[in-house]
């Protein structure tokens, strides 16, 4: 027992002791980085875009206190997400250079492979340096170095950036209908509902198969639903546009107040 006590001690000294070597080694990285990328006011940016060569290009705007999806999509936004995005600009850089430091093309910043644009400041992002895996980022005149701990917030589906709630922030559900049945006491359970996650949806053969679902709100808007589901589990199918919000296990018969019918 004694020696089974001793090992456990031994094993916990050593993982102390690599938590603490790795925090001395982010700190010695971190006193050696340059001022950020940019000294932009994001809290202040009304209108974010993003374009690369291998994603969709996005536009959002800010809203109040949300932002808006407006391209590829005219949806609520995950203000979340787009904080990511916004973070790029305050980006940590590990050292700069003059833009004629480097051949821009090879470099891939002529064209860039990524850009993202806050207002009227553009950040052009290329390739990864071979050595140290930092992605050459270009703004103004200048090319900085910067730890590549983003690129996949801008390579993101349009989906994945959505607002996943089924009511829109901000809306308020007047009307519930399930397969043309008024289910007003099932309206609370939609009011605060989200999706696991978003996807697209190109599936138009199977569109209109499933539980129909209209959810009117109070500005008398109306959002439908096709209630289905597949191998991966229960989906609720927008019909204008055509997105899937994947839902949580238990969740479809939740909204449904009953079991969801069998898959055909």
């Amino acid at each position: 027992m004694q020696r089974a006590s001793r090992t456990n001690l031994i094993l916990l000294g050593l993982v102390v002791l690599l938590g603490l070597a790795a925090w001395w080694q982010v700190e010695r990285e971190v006193a050696g980085f340059e001022p950020p990328l940019s000294t932009l006011d994001t809290s202040a940016v009304r209108r974010i875009e993003v374009n690369c060569r291998q994603c969709q290009r996005r536009v959002f705007e800010r809203d109040g206190a949300h932002w808006t999806m407006r391209q590829p999509y005219d949806l609520p936004a995950d203000d979340a997400v787009v904080a990511r995005l916004l973070s790029i600009a305050r980006s940590p850089v590990r050292r700069r250079h003059a833009l004629d430091a480097f051949d821009v093309a090879k470099v891939g910043l002529a064209p860039p492979l990524m850009r993202l644009v806050l207002d009227d400041t553009h950040f052009d992002i290329g390739l990864t340096d071979a050595l140290g895996g930092d992605r050459y980022v270009r703004t103004g005149d200048r090319i900085a170095m910067v730890p590549d701990r983003f690129s996949p917030f801008l390579l993101a589906a349009p989906e994945s950036e959505l607002d996943r709630h089924l009511v829109p922030g901000g809306s308020t559900p007047a009307s519930l209908r399930i397969d043309g049945s008024v289910r007003a006491d099932l309206l609370g359970a939609w009011s605060d509902a989200q999706a696991a996650r978003l996807v697209a949806d190109a599936d138009t053969a199977t569109a209109a198969t499933g539980t129909q679902v209209e959810l009117r709100l109070a500005d008398d808007s109306t959002i439908e639903f096709t209630l289905g589901a597949d191998a991966e589990g229960a989906f609720l199918r927008r019909a204008s546009p055509p997105i899937r919000y994947r839902l949580a296990p238990g969740q479809a018969q939740a909204l449904l107040g009953r079991p969801i019918p069998a898959s055909p």
